[in-house]
């Protein structure tokens, strides 16, 4: 059976189970705006891609319109694991060869992608007029979609600061082991520092014990917290899972493909967390119009300041 058909299979059996009330607490097919997730990590090889995409499909077989942007210019990854063959990218938006509707891509999980193929900091390149034309057919996203998440590039990428500081949340995905820890507490802490009203989801991923990982976490947000109150809670756990690795190597999301795997239960989990901080419409300064505007407002992103070496925290250990 190929990867679209293992997944049409996990699309008729999710289907069958779909609550009535969607994972975000709202009736499916009620419109109520569109809110902004960038999904970001510290370090490459995080499983933020995967978990992006999962999300992803998550959010749309149970009742969102969602939105997947691949944000990472020239991998297509989440194209991949959705096994889709985009023909077109946001590269042929800014340049003006196809209109939005041409270049969203729908996929076997229900959701429609935005393939990257382009660095959105090439606006900045395009006259005013132009700049303003583009960003006047992205809102037309509004009418689309519930959801728009954005799977950023790596955490150096002045592509990866703008999507971050322009969208309503964040989801940071860090590993259990000290460095990426580190480097994603950093990026987050910086990401905060920058923008007075962020939201910040914490993930730990791939993790081999739900105690320490859970542990690791609320140690997290509690320092977060502390600097930045109300800003910053764990948003939950996926443990190890060899189901994860099989989907991957079939370009395929595990989410769909076994629904009842132990990193899908996580996933669950954590759409259940999330749907406590999204549940109506986005409101005043959040949704994709604020986010376009401070996306506009990035186009040159600044340069985020290192976080002095005696705050990294010794309780950050494997």
């Amino acid at each position: 059976m190929t990867p679209v058909q293992d997944q049409a299979f996990g699309l008729r059996r999710l289907i069958s189970q779909r609550p009535t009330d969607g994972v975000l607490g709202i009736t499916p097919g009620l419109r109520m705006g569109t809110w902004v997730l960038s999904v970001i990590s510290g370090i490459p090889e995080s499983g933020k891609t995967t978990i992006a995409t999962n999300l992803s499909a998550l959010l749309g077989q149970t009742g969102r319109h969602v939105v997947l942007l691949d944000g990472n210019s020239g991998a297509m990854n989440c194209s991949r694991l959705l096994g889709t063959e985009p023909r077109y990218s946001l590269e042929d938006l800014l340049a003006d060869r196809h209109d939005l509707l041409e270049i969203l891509v729908p996929s076997a999980a229900g959701i429609r992608i935005l393939p990257g193929g382009a660095r959105i900091l090439a606006l900045k390149r395009l006259s005013v007029q132009g700049q303003r034309d583009v960003i006047e057919r992205l809102r037309s996203l509004e009418l689309m979609a519930d959801v728009l998440l954005i799977d950023t590039g790596n955490a150096t990428s002045t592509d990866t600061l703008a999507y971050a500081l322009s969208s309503d949340i964040v989801l940071a995905i860090a590993l259990p082991q000290r460095d990426s820890l580190l480097r994603t507490y950093s990026l987050v802490k910086r990401l905060l520092l920058h923008r007075a009203d962020l939201q910040v989801g914490w993930v730990m991923n791939r993790c081999t014990s739900l105690t320490q990982a859970s542990t690791i976490g609320r140690q997290v947000e509690r320092l977060l917290s502390k600097q930045f109150p109300g800003r910053v809670w764990m948003l939950g756990v996926i443990v190890e899972d060899k189901l994860v690795s099989a989907a991957a190597e079939q370009n395929a999301c595990f989410w769909l493909s076994w629904p009842d795997s132990m990193a899908a239960r996580g996933l669950s989990a954590l759409a259940a967390e999330l749907r406590t901080r999204i549940l109506s419409h986005p409101g005043a300064g959040r949704g994709l119009h604020a986010f376009l505007a401070r996306l506009t407002d990035h186009l040159r992103p600044p340069a985020l300041l290192p976080i002095p070496k005696e705050e990294e925290q010794p309780w950050l250990v494997a």
